[in-house]
């Protein structure tokens, strides 16, 4: 249901900044650097600005501190200068925050996925867990050809030491999936989804739910699964309300006719929080239940205008069927080549019926409208309606 998807290299990444800093996280700034960092994060640059630059001679992790502020607020040229001095002269967080520059493609430079790795190790092994996180990211996440899971557990395992919960929530992705001789562990995936959710992680409080309901590597408990899923949603994750309307779709029929219309109706309350959040998987499920008048009352202009936002993002069965409501014209005028164009995408990403369909629509066409559609099917690329990565959201911590 919550189905992985290619990112960008710099999206996976924790940069340890201010956005996702806790309270109480020190990491691994020392004592005398700590007031300085402390305010960086607070937002008081200037005053982070004066104490670092006062340090930064003589202490090559405050030179690396100084040059991520400068980067942020612009001066690059000094920025990149004083991180490369820090990364050189041996610094875990100069080699952390240049392996950041080259992941994001920052003060000039371009992006290089094998130079940020190299930083990473460096800064890794000398014991920056943020490093660690990232390194373990990458081998986990990055490109292909630096994928292995072996060394993505190991470097998670250690960032995860301390109790961190993206390392933790991390690592849980680690055991959750297969690769190679590492096979995956559901139950210490689950144990580890659900020790990061209990430190306020909103992804891992979705994953843990789904393995509550689900029974993965964990006894099944509705109730438990349920909380922490009505956790997450509130926490902002929209996926959240699709597992819960997945859940009240999912309730034995009942010989009471009215407790079977509760548990549908609530099904699509929940189908309708996720699909205007941009869930796709909500979208299309949520325009089955206009189409057929489940829950709702029946109407297809409705159907397929979350068919519509289905398809955009790539869902193959909204596309179909978003194809034949348009050839139809079942919701409003016909129109073959837009209805031709989403059954030939559908058709090129596996339905099984979109081919059979599209091909009794052929003979209805000028040849004309069907280059113009194959022409437009050509040009579509999937457009999400929600961000590509899950990577360090904003802790929120569950009530007790």
């Amino acid at each position: 249901m919550i189905a992985g998807r290619a990112v960008p290299l710099a999206a996976l990444l924790a940069a340890s900044a201010v956005a996702h800093a806790q309270p109480n996280e020190t990491g691994n700034v020392s004592p005398a650097l700590g007031a300085a960092v402390a305010a960086y994060r607070a937002g008081d640059r200037v005053g982070a600005e004066t104490s670092l630059r006062a340090l930064a001679p003589a202490d090559a992790d405050a030179a690396a501190w100084l040059g991520a502020l400068l980067l942020e607020r612009g001066a690059s040229a000094e920025g990149l200068q004083l991180i490369r001095r820090a990364a050189d002269a041996g610094s875990a967080e100069g080699a952390h925050r240049l392996a950041l520059v080259f992941a994001y493609g920052e003060a000039g430079l371009p992006r290089d996925e094998a130079q940020a790795l190299r930083w990473f190790q460096r800064a890794a092994e000398k014991g920056h867990q943020r490093a660690q996180l990232n390194l373990g990211t990458l081998y986990l996440r990055g490109p292909a050809a630096s994928r292995d899971l072996i060394e993505a557990r190991a470097w998670l395992e250690k960032a995860a030491a301390n109790g961190d919960p993206y390392a933790l929530y991390a690592l849980g992705r680690a055991m959750s999936e297969s690769m190679g001789p590492a096979m995956a562990d559901p139950a210490r995936a689950a144990d580890l989804y659900r020790r990061a959710a209990e430190k306020g992680h909103p992804f891992a409080a979705l994953r843990y739910g789904l393995a509550l309901g689900d029974g993965i590597g964990i006894k099944p408990d509705a109730i438990a699964a349920q909380r922490w899923l009505v956790h997450a949603q509130a926490s902002g994750i929209a996926e959240a309300a699709l597992a819960l309307g997945d859940m009240a779709a999912r309730t034995p029929v009942s010989r009471d006719k009215a407790t079977n219309e509760k548990a549908l109706k609530s099904a699509i309350a929940w189908y309708e929080v996720a699909a205007h959040a941009g869930v796709p998987s909500a979208q299309f499920k949520l325009a089955n239940a206009y189409l057929a008048g489940a829950g709702v009352a029946r109407d297809t202009a409705q159907a397929q205008q979350w068919y519509d936002r289905a398809a955009r993002q790539g869902v193959t069965q909204a596309q179909n069927a978003l194809g034949i409501l348009l050839i139809g014209g079942a919701a409003a005028a016909p129109d073959p080549v837009e209805g031709y164009k989403w059954l030939l995408l559908a058709e090129r990403g596996g339905h099984p019926e979109s081919r059979t369909i599209r091909e009794k629509t052929t003979a209805q066409m000028t040849a004309l409208d069907r280059k113009r559609a194959e022409e437009l099917a050509q040009r579509f690329s999937p457009t999400p309606e929600r961000p590509l990565d899950d990577a360090a959201p904003r802790l929120n911590l569950p009530k007790p």
